[in-house]
């Protein structure tokens, strides 16, 4: 998978965080529990708060649980109650229909979001400290989201013929391609990508020149460090990709012309990703073609909600049953 997609996975796990942060703290409030620890500060005499507890002080203001809640019911309630109603719904449709997801699919699926990241533990750090989503969290959205595919795609046949012609169509973006894991060091001019390739080849520490001549401010602090990347990568610089193409491990390529300025790029290690297994490959494709056929996330969402009389406001009230007399 290339940084493209390991963005959407970014993007949702991202919007998911926003849900799970705003589900805590609306149920907190409606349960009139404290939603976070006062910091140090007291409202009113005598330590009471008027029955609204503190959430946050910053110099003489107080900023109330109330506030807090209602900030996050007006920006995220309707995707933090969407989401529960269709969790819910599903629920009731797995157990009804005996719909389940394996450990194993879990994790195959967890497995490709990874491959975006270079390894398992850098993933899982990616997601904690920029979204604040630890492991449990981030499993639980891959298992709802597969849960919704299998709902989406039961009774949907795709014959061995349509795998076949699949294949052949996309080979190329099915099969794993080459990685590399890079770094590089960025300047302004030639002139100064020449001195500091003059400096590294003298054996000066390559990631402490990074750290302090790199115009790159997302990588200078990691060393220079471009993590791993795949081959045609539409987030790594043309430029770099093609001084890269040209190295062997170990090697230090450039100055290199890219956007923003030149770059020396050193090649660390090139992987070539073992092919996928025949019948791991062909069960994938029959998956995404079942799922394009099934359409959209979305519209099967709401087909789900509508198969559950959701109803949302003043439209929820449970419904009276129906009279014994008829």
């Amino acid at each position: 998978m290339g940084r493209d997609k390991a963005l959407k996975t970014i993007i949702g796990l991202q919007a998911a965080c926003m849900i799970v942060l705003a589900a805590f703290v609306l149920a907190g409030q409606l349960r009139g529990e404290p939603v976070l620890v006062p910091v140090g500060a007291q409202v009113g005499e005598n330590g009471e708060d008027g029955g609204d507890g503190t959430a946050a002080v910053v110099g003489s203001d107080v900023i109330a649980e109330s506030e807090l809640a209602a900030r996050l019911r007006d920006q995220y309630g309707e995707s933090v109650l969407q989401t529960m109603m269709i969790r819910s719904a599903l629920d009731q449709e797995s157990a009804k229909a005996g719909l389940a997801v394996t450990e194993a699919e879990i994790e195959a699926e967890l497995q490709a979001q990874m491959e975006g990241y270079g390894d398992e533990e850098g993933f899982y750090r990616e997601m904690e400290s920029q979204f604040g989503l630890d492991r449990d969290e981030v499993y639980e959205e891959a298992m709802y989201r597969l849960l919704m595919e299998k709902w989406m795609t039961q009774g949907i046949a795709v014959s061995d013929d349509r795998v076949d012609t699949y294949l052949q169509e996309h080979e190329s973006e099915l099969r794993p391609s080459p990685r590399a894991h890079l770094r590089w060091i960025v300047s302004a001019s030639r002139a100064e990508a020449e001195a500091l390739l003059g400096r590294l080849e003298a054996g000066e520490d390559f990631a402490e020149l990074a750290r302090r001549h790199s115009l790159d401010e997302a990588t200078a602090e990691l060393g220079g460090d471009l993590g791993v990347v795949e081959e045609g990568d539409p987030f790594l610089d043309p430029g770099a990709a093609a001084a890269a193409a040209e190295l062997a491990e170990g090697e230090l390529g450039g100055p290199a012309e890219v956007e923003g300025g030149f770059a020396l790029v050193q090649l660390l290690e090139r992987e070539s990703p073992p092919a996928l297994d025949e019948q791991v490959l062909r069960s994938k494709v029959r998956r995404l073609i079942a799922l394009d056929e099934a359409g959209s996330l979305k519209e099967g969402e709401q087909r789900l909600l509508r198969q559950y009389g959701a109803r949302t406001g003043a439209d929820a009230s449970p419904q009276p049953a129906p009279s014994a007399s008829g």
